[in-house]
């Protein structure tokens, strides 16, 4: 690439990376705050809590891959390259889940359903949150353990074998494709099926509302209306996020492997934010976090405003 080319690449990534840190910041401070004041916290909370910490860890996580778009699969760096990559699996994968959950909560609370499965999920749905926040870290790393497992037993047989380095360079690229898929099949799938399923649901379970409330004369725009809206529109933004991470996650192995450098860095800026819209699509959704940061804005504002009228007098 030019120099022009490096300099605007560099810049987004400090602006995607600095967002991320800072919004995503933002909301974990916020809500750690609360935490502190209430000595508990409600489960969409812990569920945003969660989302918080795991994108500022995928932030710093991306922003050290950089170094890796240069890096030749030797012998040497192969297996340190693999560990780092299955901790950022593992890291990816939490907040997949963690994204799936916050869909779940969103919808099992919006529904009016009269099922069994429903009311079993609505009753128990906020005991439930903490056990699928641990179950889904633990799920995700003890993977990522063994596909670390797995690449030093490769290594082990490639230097009892005695190849060459070149053909060891091969055996390890090859093992990476796989893991790559194995991860984005298991990993990635399951939890956007979950948050596909939940969109559907809450799309519909609006489009009934509505037309039950017209039906009846009423004004559309009454509370349970605006919170099936909020709903349905925080699930939908997640949806449409998670699957263009989904593609950009899937294209950009594949286009590492095939050495195409300027569509991976492309896929690589998308990656980088995936944090900051998120991070904006939880605040803009959930009122606390909405109304703090209006009053940041307001309060930096004013700030502004005095220094600029102290510095002119």
């Amino acid at each position: 690439m030019t120099s022009t080319k490096i300099i605007a690449f560099l810049a987004a990534v400090a602006d995607f990376v600095l967002g991320g840190l800072l919004s995503n910041g933002f909301i974990t401070a916020v809500i750690i705050t609360e935490w502190a004041k209430s000595r508990s916290l409600a489960a969409c909370e812990q569920l945003l809590l969660s989302l918080g910490i795991s994108n500022i860890s995928n932030t710093f996580l991306i922003y050290l891959g950089l170094y890796n778009l240069n890096t030749t699969n030797t012998i040497s760096n192969s297996l340190m390259l693999l560990l780092y990559q299955s901790f950022c699996f593992a890291v990816v994968f939490i907040r997949f889940w963690l994204t799936a959950w916050l869909c779940v909560f969103y919808c099992v609370k919006i529904l009016n359903s009269t099922h069994s499965f429903f009311l079993w999920w609505k009753m128990r749905i906020s005991r439930l949150v903490p056990r699928l926040i641990v179950g889904s870290c633990i799920v995700s790393f003890f993977a990522s353990f063994f596909v670390v497992l797995s690449v030093s037993k490769q290594l082990q047989s490639n230097k009892t074998a005695n190849v060459t380095n070149i053909t060891q360079a091969g055996k390890m690229e090859d093992l990476l494709k796989n893991v790559n898929i194995f991860f984005l099949i298991i990993g990635s799938t399951c939890p956007l099926l979950i948050v596909f399923v939940c969109s559907v649901l809450v799309v519909v379970s609006l489009c009934r509302h509505a037309c039950k409330m017209t039906s009846k004369g009423s004004n559309l725009r009454n509370l349970q209306t605006e919170a099936h809206v909020k709903a349905a529109w925080t699930v939908f933004s997640l949806l449409v996020l998670y699957i263009s991470f989904y593609v950009v996650q899937t294209l950009g192995p594949i286009l590492k492997f095939q050495k195409n450098l300027f569509s991976f860095v492309m896929c690589f800026i998308v990656l980088l934010m995936y944090s900051p819209v998120q991070a904006a699509i939880l605040v803009l959704s959930n009122p606390k976090l909405k109304q703090t940061a209006l009053r940041m804005i307001h309060l930096t504002y004013e700030v502004l405003y005095w220094i600029k009228h102290a510095s002119l007098s």
